[in-house]
Formats: structure tokens, sequence, C-alpha cells
């Protein structure tokens, strides 16, 4: 089940780039989207790395839309 990972993996890329837009926040989003989808696959085919990748890519991506959030925060604030 191990060579469904890269058809698995291209997914995950078209995914993430079509759910990402301008700015961090939406990066930030389509980077968890994209790292639930990599660990839902990875369960699925039993695909250990993949899990892990997409648990990574989901807490990278809270990250981000954390950052981006204080961005706005910080721009509201001073305007």
């Amino acid at each position: 089940m191990t060579s469904l990972r890269p058809a698995l993996l291209a997914a995950a890329c078209i995914l993430s780039v079509s759910l990402a837009g301008c700015g961090d926040s939406k990066s930030g989003s389509a980077q968890k989207t994209s790292g639930q989808f990599k660990e839902a696959a990875g369960g699925l085919i039993g695909d250990k790395s993949l899990k892990r990748e997409g648990q990574k890519d989901q807490v990278v991506g809270g990250v981000k839309e954390t950052a981006a959030d204080v961005k706005d925060a910080v721009k509201d604030a001073t305007n």
C-alpha cells in the first residue's frame, strides 16, 4: 500500500495549493487542511511517516494562523 504514498502526497500538495490564497492565515489554514488529509491518508494506508508529516503540517499551519492573527491585531491596534 505504500505505493499510494506518492499519489497521496501529490493530492495533498494540490489541495494545499488550491486552498492557499493571499495572506498568512489562509496559507496556514491550507497547510492545516493538507495536514489533516495527510494524517488521514497515512492512517488509512498504515504509513506512520505520512501520518506524522500530516500532524506536523497541522501544527505548523496553526502557528502560521496564530501569527497572522497577532499581526492583524497589532495592525488594527495601531490604526
